[in-house]
């Protein structure tokens, strides 16, 4: 015998029909197609769902959504997902024709799953999207008499078993808006904000960098000092370039050089001048030098890009406030935690947080980054990275950091995130940077982006 779905009056659902469509994050909602179908779909053995056609059906704003079955392993899921229009290319005997088809991807924003066990038919889990990245969404699962929320970013929990204080069953036609009411002290909401118009002087930066690298070339140990000459990271004396070829025109920089002449684009249109060599080598590691780390940095500088891109961070804030600050007074190490722990095929993991002096494992590096574009949205990074020291080592103590690049993370006019890395003078995409540091670490240290933006 089928059930009949009642909401509880003490719950602050929505009554009206049109209002449940409405929701402070424009993402189509399926709330009053699910009030209307939920008797036939979501109560329903496995094998009579089987029998019954995909449905389309819309809601009172006019916005079309396909309910249909998929199965998967144990499991099943009755599927509420919205219409997308895609462009496809069809090959047809006069050429490639591009047409637009309807979709109803299961993870596109405004799409809702309902997933139950195959053999119990009992309810497991509900699943809700919500941006334009299917990689992150909430779930809803029954636990006894209670219903836990998680919010997962990039396999990521960014919360994870947090109590709604709703029945389950309940969820089955609760709208976008009511979770969020319902949730939106105890889950991190803020991480949600994808909105447009908020990264102009990132975009402006990136677009900048990206005329100039035709100009990069790459010359190791050097960069430019504060009057413009060009000098030797290492001891600050002056760079000599013997040679019958004409670099007047050139930006000749190594990997920190280049992160100096990021940094000096914004700084030069303030005073005048770049950023002083000296400065920005200043130790901000210091080792026990009767320990292993001691006795390697005397040898190795086992904090040298750190150092560097802490220093410029550092040294471009009190510029930008006329204050002098350390680096450790500045405010520009990035060590948020926003994860508790990692969702993987083998269960649940630690997530490995910021690590003092060490920063993050590249295999976080995406998830935070989209943290950090919806909560900072106006600030880029200049990463240390932190490679082993011995081949096939993997332990932090036996790291250096040798590398470094400018990171800015960002989400589209479609709301998905991206990001753009520049690194020795060449654009990376960040799954090619996460794929080319494979088990090392990267360091943040944030700066405020500006639209006065002018690298020499």
């Amino acid at each position: 015998m089928k059930k009949v779905l009642l909401l509880s009056t003490v719950f602050i659902f929505a009554i009206s029909t049109l209002t449940a469509d409405f929701n402070r994050m424009g993402i189509p909602d399926s709330a009053e197609i699910r009030r209307s179908c939920a008797e036939s779909w979501f109560y329903d053995d496995v094998k009579d769902l089987r029998e019954k056609r995909s449905e389309l059906r819309k809601n009172a704003l006019g916005q079309e959504f396909q309910i249909r079955l998929e199965e998967a392993g144990s499991s099943f899921a009755v599927v509420v997902a919205p219409q997308m229009k895609l462009d496809v290319d069809f090959y047809t005997e006069n050429g490639i024709e591009r047409r637009t088809v309807d979709d109803y991807p299961g993870d596109a924003a405004g799409a809702w799953l309902l997933v139950r066990n195959a053999l119990t038919g009992k309810p497991e889990q509900i699943k809700l999207y919500f941006t334009a990245d299917s990689s992150v969404y909430i779930q809803l699962t029954p636990q006894n008499n209670k219903t836990l929320a998680d919010f997962v970013i990039e396999g990521l929990y960014a919360a994870r078993g947090v109590p709604v204080g709703v029945p389950f069953e309940n969820l089955y036609t609760a709208s976008f808006q009511d979770i969020i009411l319902l949730t939106e002290k105890s889950l991190p909401w803020q991480y949600a904000n994808t909105q447009k118009g908020q990264f102009q002087s990132k975009l402006q930066m990136i677009g900048v960098i990206r005329k100039n690298l035709g100009r990069i070339a790459y010359m190791d140990d050097t960069c430019y000092d504060e009057n413009g000459q060009l000098v030797y990271i290492s001891d600050g004396s002056r760079r000599k370039i013997e040679s019958n070829i004409d670099f007047s025109n050139l930006v000749l920089v190594d990997h920190c050089g280049f992160l100096k002449w990021v940094v000096d684009g914004l700084v030069e249109p303030l005073t005048g001048s770049r950023l002083y060599l000296k400065p920005l080598r200043v130790k901000t590691v210091e080792y026990d030098p009767l320990g292993l780390n001691g006795v390697l940095d005397q040898k190795e500088n086992l904090s040298f890009t750190l150092d560097w891109c802490r220093n410029l961070a550092a040294a471009h804030v009190s510029i930008r406030t006329k204050r002098n600050y350390l680096w450790n007074e500045s405010g520009t190490d990035v060590a948020i935690e926003p994860f508790g722990s990692e969702v993987s095929s083998e269960g649940l993991s630690q997530a490995a947080g910021y690590i003092k002096n060490t920063g993050y494992k590249i295999s976080a590096l995406r998830p935070v980054l989209y943290v950090l574009a919806a909560t900072e949205p106006a600030f880029g990074y200049l990463a240390a990275i932190k490679r082993p020291l011995r081949n096939n080592s993997k332990d932090p103590e036996f790291f250096k950091f040798d590398e470094c690049a400018v990171i800015f993370p960002f989400f589209d006019e479609n709301g998905r995130f991206s990001c753009v890395i520049f690194e020795n003078g060449r654009e990376l995409t960040l799954n090619a940077f996460v794929s080319k540091y494979s088990g090392c670490f990267v360091h943040l240290s944030r700066f405020l982006t500006e639209t006065r933006f002018f690298p020499d």
